[in-house]
């Protein structure tokens, strides 16, 4: 069953809905969430996509990121992403950053980058995640800068705004 999301234009206005598939293929705008969790020790947790992903299968992600569905929110999807890919449930999110950007070929998006604290045990969703560690923000930049092509597009993009390097981020109100 195909997923559907709201169409919208690059003002993040909705102009309409379609499927996941119909999005992308016809590059359509369309709206996505990322979230950073960190822990306690102020390390960043970094997943691996799942190597059955239709798109930048087994390369690091964020924490958790999410399409959009049709007529949710971007906090109830980004709390909807913590819960199923982590089973974190409803914790205190600070927004980062809301932005547009194309992520790949016919792949245009408008989103949001949350963090959050996780303060127990994450349980990943193996469906969705193949591993997921805790790594001091030192090493993530290291990990970055000498082999950026191991990130999903959206991760490295979002990881250089983050440590204040040149970005492909277009930041919007």
């Amino acid at each position: 069953m195909s997923e559907f999301m709201d169409v919208v234009d690059e003002n993040d206005n909705i102009i309409g809905k379609a499927t996941r598939e119909e999005i992308h293929g016809l590059g359509k705008w369309h709206r996505g969430i990322h979230v950073f969790v960190f822990d306690p020790k102020g390390r960043l947790l970094l997943t691996t996509r799942s190597s059955t992903k239709d798109k930048f299968p087994s390369t690091y992600d964020c924490s958790v990121s999410e399409h959009v569905k049709a007529g949710e929110t971007f906090e109830e999807a980004a709390f909807r992403g913590l819960k199923e890919e982590l089973k974190l449930i409803k914790p205190i999110l600070k927004q980062l950053l809301k932005f547009k950007m194309n992520y790949g070929p016919n792949d245009n998006t408008i989103a949001i980058l949350y963090e959050c604290q996780c303060r127990g045990k994450i349980e990943i969703n193996k469906n969705e995640i193949r591993e997921a560690k805790f790594l001091p923000l030192e090493r993530v930049r290291e990990m970055l800068i000498t082999n950026e092509s191991k990130f999903a597009p959206w991760t490295r993009e979002l990881l250089k705004w983050y440590f204040h390097m040149p970005s492909k981020i277009k930041a919007i109100e």
